[in-house]
């Protein structure tokens, strides 16, 4: 914003019942006089105050001269020799002039005042256009009740006007309640000073129920005199569902839904640099004959038991552990805080069930056996890869001890 050179001036003037007695050369600048003489010569000040102060002129000279009222402050409307209007203030003195009392008008040129605000509301209006104007969504708000917002934000959040958005007492509304601390603390922290603008993607309701996804950048501002907080918002709603997407994809199986092999790994690679390593127990499956269905009935079938096995893990497993496919018919299951029995008993549940599963291949049905390898750790000695290491050799003995069995840890 341009910077708004402000000066004022003032000049003295004494006059007795509006006649001049002595008048300074800051006054008769002030009024547009080439001298103090030009001044002198005036008949009566009246000629240079604007006709319609002249009563309440008139009234407080009275006033003030007989005692009736104290000298205080005073705004009139005067007028230079060309004709120019501008404001002033007056301050006034009774004082002794040649043995006699009169009055002393200290006259303050206020015109550089008022057009100075007129600047100042000529850009407000001016920023207030931008604002309004711009392809983000705006909005302007003291402790979350609207005070401007612009159409785009009106139609980024799906309401069907301003007037609409501007009639909330507040507009907390459209945000989750579960985010409602994160909002007010992010506003106090602006308006405290604390911290300058902040930089976010929020989760909003729109005015549709439907929920959209913000970057919002947000600043303290000056509005109407006092602090506010200036919220701009871009809906990038399709792009923080595409990110999410591509991010559920690149760590999860494309057949099961499950975890892919690359997504344990990295649990692998944190639990190996020690930044979360508890108790853990881990179960590694492997479903029988596998080959066996897909040489016979095709890898449709084979697809079918590797997703209706995933779902049949899953549901067993539950919040208890973490589920994901190893790669090919090899699943593996991680148990934190559960010991060896415990791990058998869910173990030995995935067994029976998957046995009791019966599906339909070329027109007969049939059912599918798995062989499951369970290793254990403890916090003090614990390395994920020597885990699954543990668990995929008592994996390979259930299979070379005839297969749909267990074996345990020694």
């Amino acid at each position: 914003m341009k910077p708004i050179h402000i000066d004022s001036t003032y000049g003295v003037v004494i006059h007795r019942n509006f006649s001049p007695l002595y008048a300074d050369e800051k006054y008769a600048q002030m009024f547009g006089f080439e001298s103090i003489d030009d001044v002198m010569n005036l008949n009566s000040l009246f000629d240079i105050i604007d006709p319609k102060f002249h009563c309440a002129a008139q009234q407080a000279y009275n006033d003030v001269m007989s005692g009736k009222e104290l000298p205080k402050v005073r705004s009139y409307v005067n007028q230079n020799v060309r004709g120019e209007i501008f404001s002033v203030l007056t301050v006034d003195h009774v004082i002794e002039w040649e043995g006699q009392p009169a009055l002393q008008i200290t006259v303050i040129d206020m015109s550089m005042i008022d057009q100075a605000n007129e600047q100042i509301l000529e850009q407000e209006q001016k920023y207030k256009d931008l604002i309004w104007h711009s392809l983000q969504g705006i909005l302007v708000h003291r402790n979350f009740r609207p005070l401007m917002i612009n159409p785009s934000f009106v139609e980024i959040i799906r309401a069907k006007s301003v007037a609409e958005v501007m009639a909330l007492d507040n507009f907390m509304c459209i945000i989750p309640e579960r985010n409602h601390d994160n909002a007010k603390n992010r506003y106090q922290e602006l308006i405290s000073g604390k911290v300058k603008s902040t930089n976010s993607i929020v989760e909003n309701i729109a005015f549709d129920g439907e929920i959209r996804y913000f970057h919002l950048f947000e600043s303290v501002i000056n509005w109407d005199g006092e602090p506010a907080v200036q919220s701009s918002m871009i809906d990038i709603t399709e792009k923080y569902n595409l990110e999410r997407q591509i991010k559920y994809q690149a760590s999860h199986d494309d057949l099961t839904g499950l975890l892919n092999r690359r997504a344990i790994s990295e649990k692998i690679t944190l639990k190996t640099l020690g930044i979360s390593c508890p108790s853990e127990t881990c179960l590694l499956i492997d479903i029988d004959n596998f080959k066996l269905i897909n040489d016979q009935f095709g890898h449709y079938a084979g697809d079918e038991v590797i997703k209706r096995f995933s779902q049949l893990c899953k549901g067993i497993v539950g919040d208890s552990g973490l589920v994901g496919r190893w790669g090919g018919e090899e699943f593996i299951v991680f148990l934190p805080q559960k010991d060896k029995e415990q791990a058998y008993t869910l173990a030995k549940r995935i067994l029976q069930e998957c046995e009791q599963e019966y599906y339909e291949f070329s027109g007969n049905k049939h059912t599918v056996t798995v062989s499951i390898g369970i290793s254990t750790c403890s916090p003090k000695n614990c390395h994920i890869e020597a885990l699954i290491q543990e668990a995929d050799n008592n994996m390979y003995q259930a299979k070379q001890q005839g297969k749909n069995q267990i074996v345990m840890p020694e």
